[in-house]
This record gives C-alpha cells, sequence and structure tokens, in this order.
C-alpha cells in the first residue's frame, strides 16, 4: 500500500453563513482521506460533522499538490 493524495472539495455551514473549502490530505484510502478531513476541519473550524459537506474527492499525483507540506513529503520540493 502506498500513500495517496486526495484533493478534496466541500462546504460547511459556521454562523448560518456557507462556506466552500479545498483541501488536500494524504491518505491511503478515499475513507480515511474524508475522516481525515472531517477531523481537521471540524477542530479548526469549530463545525460539527453534520455541518460539513463533501462535494468532490479526487486522487491527483504529488506533483499537483498546492500544499508545500504535501510537495515536500513527496520529495518533490
Amino acid at each position: 500500500m502506498s500513500v495517496k493524495v486526495f484533493r478534496i472539495q466541500g462546504t460547511y455551514i459556521r454562523l448560518n453563513r456557507r462556506f466552500k473549502f479545498s483541501r488536500e490530505i494524504r491518505a491511503i484510502t478515499e475513507e480515511q482521506a474524508c475522516e481525515q478531513l472531517y477531523t481537521v476541519v471540524g477542530s479548526f473550524y469549530r463545525v460539527k460533522r453534520q455541518k460539513i459537506t463533501i462535494d468532490q474527492v479526487t486522487e491527483i499525483p504529488p506533483t499537483e499538490a498546492k500544499t508545500l507540506v504535501i510537495r515536500r513529503l513527496a520529495g518533490i520540493e
């Protein structure tokens, strides 16, 4: 099993407003990436899982990652 990079796009509701997000997460499976997203977004923005909606999950090559930490872990930069 190898670690893959997933780009997850969606929305969350906070203070009766809807916000869009796009996150890049390293995980082995798509389910693990979604679970990690719920953890990160929920703790950072203080929203419950029920208020987070995942619209799209795509696997991307590490060279397309925009996040510097992911690019460094992949050995690109």
